[in-house]
């Protein structure tokens, strides 16, 4: 029986892109995926565009996709709820709809659960990766994954790369620990993972920054840094009080 395997696209205001980039998706997985009994969902995460309406019309064309919608804002909330909701996958994987890192690296998030890990990330940070972001951009994801060494001892270099594979059964577990709703999610389900001693695995990814004139980053740098730096302290007093 060929392993169950969920491919997952959390969408937030995406009608410019996602009937494209889904298309590429489906066409790589029909090609790569042949080992696996694979789905796509697609997360229509309270978009006030149309990114719902083209959502569903795909799902009536192409069998091998799920359309699920969460109302509340917040890739943390979106992918929380929804897989839940999705139980008796062996692989749940999810990563973001512009496809800034190549799909040519997704074989090896695969690969990495399939050898034992628990966690599989796309990592900007390991040897072998290759990136292209703006110098403000790098400066502040640096700034930042050395603030979560700092106080939480943690051992992976990218936490916010948002290209990441799953170990189905583990992954119960660890969504009940975690409780961020927005962009912190990835960090936080990962702490929650190194604490239990699960392996978090780093895979170096081609990664690059998408900018268009149409389609303006959703995330301000500097006001998610200092988001950020508020989840650190809650999160933080949360494992210091209570453990988890």
């Amino acid at each position: 029986m060929k392993p169950k395997l969920l491919i997952t696209l959390p969408c937030f205001n995406e009608e410019l892109i996602l009937e494209k980039n889904f298309q590429i998706i489906k066409a790589f997985a029909e090609l790569n995926l042949l080992k696996y009994d694979w789905h796509i969902l697609i997360i229509d995460n309270a978009s006030d565009d149309k990114t719902y309406e083209i959502a569903k019309k795909l799902q009536v064309q192409f069998l091998e996709l799920m359309v699920s919608q969460c109302l509340k804002k917040g890739r943390g909330v979106a992918l929380n709820t929804t897989w839940l909701n999705f139980p008796g996958y062996d692989v749940y994987s999810y990563f973001d709809i512009d496809l800034a890192t190549d799909m040519k690296d997704y074989h090896k998030l695969l690969s990495a659960i399939e050898n034992g890990d628990h966690i599989a990330i796309g990592s900007r940070y390991v040897s072998g990766s290759d990136i292209k972001r703006s110098p403000k951009r790098e400066f502040l994801s640096r700034i930042y994954n050395g603030l979560l060494r700092m106080f939480f001892g943690v051992r992976f270099l990218d936490a916010q790369c948002g290209f990441k594979a799953f170990h189905g059964p583990s992954l119960p577990v660890l969504l009940a620990k975690t409780k961020d709703p927005g962009w912190f999610w990835d960090t936080e389900i990962m702490i929650h993972a190194q604490n239990c001693g699960y392996t978090v695995r780093e895979i170096p990814v081609s990664w690059r920054e998408i900018r268009d004139e149409l389609r303006q980053s959703k995330v301000s740098p500097f006001q998610e840094v200092a988001r950020q730096l508020k989840n650190i302290a809650i999160l933080k007093w949360r494992l210091l009080n209570n453990g988890s």
